[in-house]
């Protein structure tokens, strides 16, 4: 154990010793054994090199991805404060088109899986999009393969990708405004307008889709009720684009689906230190929004709040948590996925038992200053740079994306790169 603590990236839990203040927060987090105090994230500088599997076992039953999956690129240069990957893969790290194209071809050839997905956290933003689509279109158009796409960026939607794309999705597209205000899209750093959503959508429509998916948050830091009734005012707007689109299906009636879910606080954010709303406060908005819709074009889908609850506990715990996880497991919480098979109120009790709390993990605001479970684990993105960010969510004010402006985090050093601030 201690000869691998000594490996770049490899974190040992037992070489670490945790003490807590009297109010339960941590109080110190001791290397011992010659441990390092700080374990710092090991990257992959070179994503066109780095061995990637042509051939794996094919599963003979149905599994969740079943398809040839295709990692695009990793990291991300958007910034968006919600987003935990956004800022633990950094810095982006590209394929080239070429080596997507070969990688995609030889998992379908040794798989005989007749889909490709293409896996990253923002694929549009690839630098060599046009080149990557138009040769893998060429060769799942030709060889009957279909291609999936994650969901689009509505600021680098364009009728070109549409055209790109229009053999690929058949039903509907799918956007990610996140927040239904310009002044909540501005707190999580999303960076995308109004008028650009609604250009995507006619875009859209125009070129003769008739249903949209719109991903949003809910329960974000500084949220009104104004914000959640802002969802539902933004969907209106997105019908109202299908009647202005020239070339829309007059054959079907537009369609717009509110996919909702409520925001988690986790580690290596800028809203790390951030309260969840409570169980009571996510069903109050919940009501609201569903109130507001008076459309039946408009259709809301919720996540469900329980579960939201219980990974708001999680996703800030400590190794505490694991004693209540031991006893949530004792309790008789397994297939936690299956909705029918999760015992909430046990995971509340077994939590309780242990002397914890929901409210202590999930609703509680954090000061800058706290010692926090994750402080001795480095992934690249300065505390201070979170700090810097998180002032800037609560004066609404935005960070450009990475390829216009480096905002210093600091992820460019782990591949021997300078940041700027």
């Amino acid at each position: 154990m201690q000869k691998a603590s000594q490996i770049q990236g490899v974190y040992v839990p037992s070489l670490y010793d945790v003490d807590y203040n009297q109010d339960g927060t941590v109080k110190s987090i001791t290397a011992k054994c010659g441990a390092p105090d700080k374990v710092t994230k090991r990257i992959i500088t070179d994503m066109d090199k780095v061995f990637y599997p042509s051939q794996f076992v094919v599963p003979y039953i149905n599994i969740v991805h079943d398809r040839a999956v295709l990692e695009v690129m990793r990291g991300c240069i958007r910034g968006c404060r919600f987003c935990q990957a956004g800022f633990i893969y950094r810095p982006l790290r590209e394929k080239d088109a070429d080596v997507l194209c070969s990688q995609g071809k030889a998992l379908c050839e040794n798989t005989g899986y007749e889909e490709i997905s293409l896996a990253s956290l923002s694929t549009s933003d690839h630098s060599q999009l046009e080149k990557m689509l138009l040769n893998l279109i060429e060769y799942t158009d030709k060889e009957k393969i279909n291609l999936a796409l994650p969901s689009l960026r509505v600021d680098n939607f364009s009728a070109e990708l549409l055209e790109k794309i229009s053999s690929v999705r058949k039903s509907g597209l799918t956007f990610a405004p996140e927040a239904g205000t310009q002044r909540m899209r501005d707190v999580i750093n999303k960076n995308v307008t109004e008028e650009e959503v609604l250009r995507s959508c006619q875009v859209a429509f125009d070129g003769g889709y008739s249903s949209v998916k719109l991903y949003f948050m809910m329960g974000l830091p500084t949220e009104t009720m104004e914000d959640i009734e802002g969802i539902i005012k933004l969907a209106q707007l997105v019908l109202g684009e299908y009647h202005k689109a020239p070339n829309r299906n007059k054959n079907k009636g537009a369609q717009v689906t509110v996919s909702v879910s409520t925001f988690v606080p986790k580690p290596f954010t800028p809203f790390q230190w951030e309260p969840q709303d409570t169980y009571d406060q996510i069903v109050e908005k919940h009501n609201y929004l569903k109130n507001c819709n008076n459309s039946r074009k408009i259709s809301v889908k919720y996540h469900e709040v329980r579960t939201s609850v219980l990974e708001g506990v999680l996703a800030r715990g400590d190794r505490r948590l694991g004693q209540a996880m031991l006893k949530a497991w004792q309790k008789g919480c397994y297939f936690d996925s299956w909705e029918e098979h999760f015992k909430f109120d046990e995971w509340i009790d077994a939590i309780n038992e242990c002397g914890l709390s929901v409210e202590f993990y999930a609703n509680r605001k954090r000061e800058y200053d706290e010692v926090l479970p994750w402080s001795h684990l480095d992934y690249g993105v300065s505390h201070e740079f979170l700090i810097r960010e998180n002032k800037k969510a609560h004066e609404s004010k935005t960070t450009p994306n990475c390829r216009l402006q480096c905002s210093g985090c600091g992820a460019n050093k782990l591949t021997g790169g300078e940041c700027s601030v």
